[in-house]
């Protein structure tokens, strides 16, 4: 009896089979999936920079869905290896891209697109210079006692980005007051525009620098404060001030609204003629003029022909 049902036995374990496998691949297909990988760079050169025409490559998983589902670019290798080439000289060469799971999976195949890449290769170089502090301090202060530290720095990188630093510059905030910490600093070119792709060793400076007070100069004309009428029927035609304009020196806050500067008081009651006084100036407390002495007014009175 077992032997004269066996082969129907068989005929149900084969269609067992197949329709499992039907359900399987309905429920669990095989697909492909492309993923964008960045190339790493290989066994450089130590004094060589390597820059690749291509920076990603694609990737393509193939799988069961849950297997590449679960497949992103941090599982995957890219790699351009520069171990095979000959002589290392400047120019561009090709070189084969490999990829790899990290982990490796028997189940999954991947494709690697683009199968080579061209590498140009430059020679590195390094230069030192100094730190410049190039911060301008606020009208009626000055930075004193200025101290960075280390004072100069390495840049390094290709031979045609280190030519171009001619300088490397704080950018910390621009001062309110005195400041003591860390700071970035930049390398630009002559124009001042930043330089990227050079490394700066180290990266940032110590600096510590006092914002300090000092006296401020503003130009403003010279105001004469003319008091009473000359006698009738004379009258003013004309009033002179020698110098016009003084240069007043103090604090800027004591300076900001300053626009004129008024002379003492001039009294031409009764005058029949032209005055001429050396006077002084009514200045703000804390100002003084660069001049340091008074102006000369003229006031012209004229009186009409008889």
């Amino acid at each position: 009896m077992i032997r004269h049902n066996l082969g129907y036995k068989l005929m149900a374990l084969v269609v067992a089979l197949a329709l499992w496998s039907f359900v399987n691949a309905e429920r669990n297909p095989q697909i492909s999936k492309p993923i964008p990988v960045p190339i790493m760079v290989n066994n450089e050169a130590e004094n060589y920079v390597a820059e690749l025409d291509v920076r990603d490559a694609i990737v393509t998983v193939q799988g069961s869905k849950s297997a590449v589902d679960e497949i992103g670019s941090e599982d995957l290798s890219v790699t351009a290896d520069l171990t095979g080439i000959g002589e290392w000289r400047e120019g561009t060469q090709a070189v084969s891209v490999q990829a790899r799971l990290k982990k490796p999976n028997a189940s999954l195949d991947i494709i690697v697109n683009p199968k080579t890449v061209n590498v140009k290769l430059e020679m590195k170089d390094n230069k030192r210079l100094p730190v410049e502090f190039a911060s301008v301090p606020p009208l009626g202060y000055a930075y004193n006692n200025l101290a960075i530290t280390p004072a100069n720095v390495t840049i390094r990188g290709r031979m045609s980005e280190v030519s171009r630093v001619k300088k490397v510059v704080f950018i910390g905030p621009i001062p309110t007051g005195s400041i003591d910490g860390s700071f970035s600093i930049q390398p630009v070119d002559l124009r001042g525009v930043p330089v990227t792709g050079v490394e700066l060793i180290p990266q940032k400076v110590h600096v510590k620098v006092d914002l300090v007070e000092v006296p401020a100069s503003k130009k403003v004309i010279v105001s004469p404060d003319i008091s009473g009428m000359p006698q009738f029927p004379a009258k003013i035609t004309k009033v002179t001030v020698t110098p016009l304009m003084v240069t007043l020196q103090g604090r800027p806050a004591a300076l900001v609204n300053v626009t004129t500067i008024d002379t003492e008081r001039i009294y031409v009651n009764d005058a029949t003629g032209t005055i001429t006084q050396d006077v002084d100036l009514r200045l703000p407390y804390g100002v003084t003029t660069a001049e340091r002495g008074k102006v000369r007014v003229t006031v012209y009175i004229t009186s009409p022909a008889p």
